[in-house]
């Protein structure tokens, strides 16, 4: 079903790029992401597909075969993306943000390194922060990495780490001076970790409710030997702000997909309650059925709005915490909400594996959580509303 929807700021290029991502997961994704979803397969035979559409390099500079785009395109592809198969819209996300990180912070000789395959879809990559006893507040990260001539020693572990064995690099957040505290303020680096490192071994797996097709794992750290050439930038300490700048677009990830599952989930119960008759008419003619659509449909166009305001606020400002909070919190939740509605509307069906309603709503279960939890931006939110008000 084709899909109607607010295109007011987006250029030609905008547009376009939709579209060409919009028919991939037409005629690639859709036809068999339940099936995949429903196996946990991990698609590895469309990466080669996706270097081939660029998405990859969507946050590489163009010096090193990727397209840098701006932040609303960025929000779009992810909108395109999840409606198909959220597993296909995270792969994208974490080895992209492994790139993003490599190619703003990283130095000459990390870059020339790691960045022509990571466009190239030949490496893949990601991003660990999360600790059993750090989520929300990472300046609590325990992962040490101690300095030892031309090395550094890595002991720890993170926990809930998504593309975590298929990445390669894994950048992983560490604490390389324990003595500073507050411990961000100097005291947290990110290593580019590459597979076979000595040291490093892999829990269970985890077994999701949604976001099934990749990974969610432990990594463990025992005594691992990580080359202080692959420490990112080549200077420790500055691990937290470089960071927190990539969550900043990660949550503009997070609501762009969000939209794209909800958006989904609208257009499904929209083609269903047109179909689906009840006492001698149409459901889509009971004005019951018609307010929850037009509610579900102001929350999916509120959404987009949302996270494309954040996107050109940081175009403008280069940050954007309380726009990409606000977009994140509120399009997570409407993801939420409109897939459940949906679900209503389908009656049965909607809950039922024939129909993907189910699996948007497994997989939009997880978005109020990551990249930041609702509660804890809110609280980031009121700090700044507050701090700005006289």
């Amino acid at each position: 079903m084709a899909s109607r929807h607010i295109t007011a700021g987006l250029t030609e290029d905008h547009t376009a790029l939709r579209e060409m991502v919009r028919d991939f997961v037409e005629q690639r994704v859709i036809p068999t992401a339940s099936e995949r979803e429903a196996k946990d397969e991990y698609p590895a035979d469309l990466i080669p597909e996706l270097a081939e559409l660029g998405m990859f390099g969507i946050c590489v500079s163009e010096e090193f075969g990727g397209s840098a785009i701006d932040y609303v395109s960025y929000g779009l592809i992810f909108e395109e993306l999840a409606r198909g198969w959220m597993a296909l819209a995270s792969l994208v996300y974490t080895t992209s943000s492994g790139g993003y990180l490599i190619s703003a912070f990283g130095t000459d000789e990390q870059k020339q390194r790691f960045l022509p395959g990571i466009v190239a879809g030949t490496r893949m990559s990601g991003i660990a922060m999360t600790e059993p006893s750090a989520g929300s507040d990472l300046k609590q990260i325990k992962l040490t990495a101690r300095r030892e001539g031309e090395n550094y020693i890595l002991n720890g572990s993170k926990i809930f780490i998504t593309h975590a064995r298929h990445a390669d690099p894994l950048v992983v957040m560490v604490k390389t001076d324990p003595t500073i505290e507050p411990a961000h303020r100097g005291g947290i680096s990110l290593m580019l970790l590459e597979q076979n490192t000595p040291g490093v071994s892999y829990g269970n797996d985890f077994e999701k409710l949604g976001h099934r097709g990749l990974e969610l794992c432990e990594v463990i750290f025992e005594n691992a030997v990580v080359p202080a050439a692959n420490l990112l930038g080549g200077t420790d300490g500055q691990g937290f702000y470089q960071m927190m700048d990539a969550l900043d677009r990660g949550r503009i990830y997070m609501a762009g997909a969000s939209t794209g599952m909800a958006r989904a989930s609208l257009e499904l119960a929209l083609s269903y309650s047109k179909q689906r008759e009840t006492f001698g008419k149409p459901i889509s003619e009971h004005q019951a059925i018609q307010l929850k659509l037009a509610n579900m449909a102001t929350k999916v166009e509120a959404s987009r709005l949302l996270y494309i305001n954040a996107a050109l606020k940081t175009e403008v400002d280069g940050r954007a915490s309380a726009e990409s909070a606000m977009a994140k919190v509120f399009a997570t939740e409407t993801g939420l909400e409109v897939t459940y509605d949906a679900m209503q509307v389908l009656g049965g069906f909607g809950y039922v594996k024939e129909f993907p309603i189910e699996r948007y709503f497994r997989d939009s279960a997880l978005m109020p959580i990551g990249e930041g939890s609702n509660d804890i931006l809110r609280m980031v939110l009121a700090k700044e509303l507050l701090a700005n008000t006289d």
